[in-house]
């Protein structure tokens, strides 16, 4: 780690030398009007093999330190011990500096396309690369455009800070390089002489144009952590207390114990406290301490916990919790009761109530329960910042990796996590070499000084544009989480983590349900909605890639055969299978695709019921006329309506004595499977596609790649769930001559009791040609 210089004689190699690191990092991007390719602009080459032996160069000491970290399975892997073949090239980008007028006007996916574009057809303009070159002119014309559109220029000769970052890459490939060859170096500026953390925990920092790099040091310093949180709660209102996905009348979690973290007891929460959230993997502890009924009243006793073995994380944060200024912390294995059914059954639906209430959540992504809160209460930490030199008043740090260890943390890999951070509105996320902050309003980190500067990520920002362009800043907050057009990332993103305890699937996501319930009316069935298209989402596939040398060591999709357990609100807990239907009776689907990701409200093909544990059958979900959902796209029949379903589709109603009465039946005890008529066919599959009888192909399975699943051979049965219906375009949704179908396998062919396999399509004109080889049958579906 490198502060200072003693020489005043830059030590820099000839090539080096000839570049303007200052304009090129910190100045305003392409003065010169260079083409770009994909918005980005190609600063020089310098060969790897000269790098590597220029010695006195402290920025070819650097990227040559950097390039041992080259991957050996990129293209050029083959010639990584011949260095003077491979080239390195710097190529620079723009990424805005939180929220602005231009980032209100301008789209970041549509600009981006249009540079796409653009690139491959010389001449092509846009609505919005005119908007980028408007904006680009008046800046280099020394105007500015502030928050509210005001033309500004500054006061006097006040320099005026940047609302865009220069991102400087490192690429390694053959000459000459293009943007998409190895990247494995991020440049970020630095002031020189280097400002250190705990010059701006004392409110000392030097004035900076642009976020400047700065010295982390082995403790953190909590001075910086707090003047983030009370930054926060000072300048960010309402927007980070009462963000728009939390609405005003969300409920004050039930029977909430809190730990006071001066006292060192457990205490029943005061209504409407202020108090922290630690969100934090247990690990393997064999003998965990947690709370018990037979020591609840001892726990509330003061001084309790100074006398028990507690894990160095929970003891980190609660000193951080005092030394934040904040009385109260919850951890959920000393403020839940761990041996009552009873406690769970009221404690784990509410788990978004717990983090959303929080005024801030401790994400220790730094270990597991027993390794501490790295850089808190003596727990050590790595930090391996490296810089060099490159101007007068300026040097260079490599930023590539600034939350590598944040995304290999267990935090991220951990089902339970997934919501605890989504729910979150502060968050303070402590990694082994550095500390983040996360609201409504900024994003901060020790080794960038982002506090002078507007940080907001929109809700459809790409995260490589903004800030630093790394993973972290985009991962909590946000403002839109919780829509129902963001569910299919969310889903995909808990998919992707992993559960200690099986049953506990739909528990980990039942939060980030309850939260997308209460900001769009949608109601939740198995994670699924049965508001809007319910039918179609039974088609959902798996459509995922990996790396070539990755897919053969990845797990394939399987069903999951735990069993949920439903807890009464009495405490008694009853075991559920998971169903096949759902996504959420699945292992390894890491690329869950929704066949309906749009709120479009339509009139289903079939009339699909859900089955009580007594086999009686029940409407999805009551229709209120308050909570009436509106369709976010136009809907085109193209002609068709259920009547030009009548060449496969019989009658759909179920018989009236199948269905669940209160007064007689008592109350309803989901089974997890679903009762509708359908459609049902045994056809032929060769190669991912369907075939009748005569070898006409008639449909073909949803996407698969050989990694995802075992592909599906010979004869099969299919059951129609849905019409399919074309959601490409986003104004209008249209009708489409096609079935949803579910591949099934029978578990009681003559009750015709089926599970699902897959998803496939058919042609619905091919599907009635089938004629007596279709039947109309009564499915139970599991």
């Amino acid at each position: 780690m490198t502060e200072s210089v003693p020489e005043d004689e830059l030590r820099l190699c000839d090539f080096c030398s000839s570049i303007d690191w200052t304009q090129i990092t910190t100045g305003p991007f392409n003065p010169g009007k260079a083409p770009l390719q994909a918005g980005q602009i190609k600063s020089g080459e310098h060969n790897l093999g000269s790098i590597r032996s220029a010695t006195t160069c402290e920025l070819c000491n650097l990227i040559g330190d950097a390039s041992q970290a080259l991957k050996p399975w990129w293209p050029i892997g083959h010639l990584l011990e011949q260095p003077e073949q491979i080239t390195c090239a710097f190529w620079s980008k723009r990424n805005r500096l939180g929220s602005s007028v231009q980032a209100r006007n301008l789209s970041q996916v549509d600009t981006l396309l249009d540079m796409l574009y653009a690139g491959l057809k010389p001449g092509f303009s846009s609505t919005e690369l005119v908007k980028q070159k408007f904006f680009d002119e008046l800046c280099e014309r020394g105007i500015h455009l502030d928050e509210k559109g005001n033309g500004a220029t500054g006061s006097g000769n006040e320099p005026r800070r940047n609302n865009s970052l220069n991102r400087l890459l490192v690429l390694a490939g053959i000459s000459p390089v293009d943007w998409k060859s190895q990247t494995f170096m991020q440049l970020h500026p630095c002031l020189y002489l280097i400002p250190s953390v705990d010059d701006y925990a004392a409110g000392n920092e030097r004035f900076s144009t642009f976020p400047t790099g700065r010295i982390i040091r082995p403790e953190a310093n909590v001075r910086l952590l707090r003047r983030w949180y009370e930054t926060c709660l000072a300048q960010h209102e309402p927007k980070c207390s009462q963000p728009p996905w939390l609405a005003p009348d969300t409920p004050w979690p039930a029977r909430l114990r809190l730990i006071d973290v001066r006292q060192l007891c457990l205490v029943e929460a005061p209504e409407q406290c202020p108090y922290f959230a630690l969100s934090y993997v247990w690990g393997d502890e064999s003998d965990p301490f947690q709370m018990t009924g037979g020591i609840l009243g001892d726990m509330k006793k003061p001084g309790f916990f100074e006398n028990q073995a507690l894990p160095k994380t929970i003891v980190d944060a609660i000193e951080l919790t005092k030394g934040m200024g904040v009385d109260f912390l919850w951890v959920d294995r000393l403020c839940i009761m761990q041996d009552s059914n009873a406690d769970k059954a009221v404690q784990i639906p509410q788990m978004d109530l717990v983090y959303s209430h929080a005024a801030m959540t401790i994400v220790a992504a730094s270990g597991t329960a027993v390794d501490g809160l790295a850089g808190i209460n003596g727990t050590p930490r790595i930090i391996d910042q490296r810089v060099a030199r490159v101007a007068k008043d300026l040097s260079l740090m490599n930023v590539l990796r600034l939350d590598q260890a944040y995304e290999d943390s267990r935090w991220t890999t951990r089902g339970w996590t997934f919501q605890e951070g989504l729910c979150s509105r502060r968050a303070l996320i402590i990694t082994s070499d550095q500390i983040f902050w996360s609201c409504e309003s900024a994003k901060c980190c020790e080794s960038i000084a982002f506090e002078a500067f507007p940080t907001t990520v929109a809700p459809n920002d790409i995260i490589w544009h903004v800030l630093s362009g790394h993973k972290v800043f985009g991962e909590f907050g946000g403002g839109n989480n919780f829509a129902y057009s963001e569910l299919d990332g969310m889903i995909r993103g808990y998919c992707n983590r992993k559960l200690g305890v099986q049953p506990d699937a739909l528990d980990a996501f039942t939060g980030v349900l309850r939260r997308v319930a209460f900001n769009t009316g949608h109601e939740f069935h198995w994670g699924h909605s049965v508001s809007a298209r319910f039918d179609e989402s039974l088609a959902w596939c798996n459509i995922v890639w990996y790396y070539d040398h990755e897919w053969e060591v990845q797990a394939k999709p399987a069903r999951r055969r735990e069993r949920h357990r439903v807890r009464s609100d009495d405490g008694t807990v009853r075991e559920v299978p998971f169903p096949s239907w759902s996504w959420v009776g699945w292992q390894n689907v890491l690329g869950v695709t929704r066949a309906a990701p749009r709120q479009v409200v339509l009139e289903p093909e079939l009339d699909i019921m859900k089955l009580s544990v007594n086999g009686k059958a029940l409407p999805l979900c009551i229709p209120s006329k308050e909570s009436k959902l509106q369709s976010a796209s136009e809907i085109n029949m193209c002609g068709i309506d259920r009547s030009t379903s009548a060449g496969w589709k019989g009658s759909t109603v179920i018989d009236a004595s199948l269905f669940h009465q209160d007064d007689e039946d008592g109350e309803f005890e989901d089974s997890g499977r679903l009762l509708f008529w359908t459609s049902h066919a045994a056809l032929d599959i060769e190669d991912g596609k369907i075939f009748n009888d005569e070898k006409e192909q008639v449909g073909e399975l949803k996407p698969f790649r050989p990694y995802q699943a075992e592909k599906p051979t010979g004869k099969h049965s299919f059951i129609v769930v849905s019409r399919k219906h074309n959601d490409n375009n986003n104004k209008v949704l249209k009708a489409e001559r096609r079935l949803n179908v579910l591949l099934v396998e029978w578990e009681d062919i003559a009750m015709h009791i089926a599970s699902r396999i897959c998803s496939a399509e058919v042609d619905e004109e091919a599907w009635v040609k089938l004629g007596e080889k279709r039947e109309w049958i009564l499915v139970t579906l599991t």
